[in-house]
């Protein structure tokens, strides 16, 4: 009987899990989808070494940048950002590290020094709209996969994957 309730705890646990996933992916126009290794690579090989200012992640998912981020910048506090529950309180557990669950368009960044984001086309569109005006002159900013449209990089690198990630690196006009 013990392992019966067990088993439809389990099963009743990962619906929801799955559902607040789903849920919250279809709400934001994409999922937390982990950063490949040969990516993080190359996010490693072109991240700045001189920033003043705060380290933000916007759209944390699952964390894996946080110890990149961490290991570039020990002396900084690192911002993370995801709304959705499940991968935030994972990256919360995981990296200790507090994650803010808000809408990030309604924050404000006049103290970023730099931003690292992984966001659709649609949310990029936003960034370069609604955040990237506020953000301090030498402010820079990471992508990848998605550009930014209306910027030219400062520096691109190609990721050696099945996909030939791009990734790029922008700063705002000092």
């Amino acid at each position: 009987m013990n392992s019966l309730i067990i088993t439809i705890t389990l099963m009743i646990s990962a619906g929801l899990i799955a559902g607040s996933i789903i849920f919250w992916s279809l709400k934001l126009g994409i999922g937390p989808t982990p950063t490949s290794s040969k990516v993080r690579s190359s996010i490693r090989r072109i991240i700045p070494d001189d920033v003043s200012g705060e380290i933000i992640e916007l759209g944390c998912g699952w964390g894996h940048l946080i110890p990149i981020l961490r290991e570039k910048y020990p002396s900084k506090k690192i911002h993370a950002w995801e709304r959705s529950p499940i991968p935030a309180i994972f990256t919360q557990g995981v990296y200790r590290i507090e994650v803010k669950r808000d809408d990030f368009f309604k924050a404000n960044f006049e103290k970023a020094g730099f931003i690292i984001c992984y966001l659709f086309p649609g949310a990029m569109e936003r960034v370069e709209k609604e955040i990237i005006p506020q953000l301090p002159p030498g402010c820079w900013i990471l992508t990848h996969t998605f550009s930014l449209s209306k910027r030219v990089p400062v520096k691109t690198l190609k990721a050696n994957d099945l996909y030939q990630t791009q990734v790029y690196l922008y700063q705002t006009p000092l």
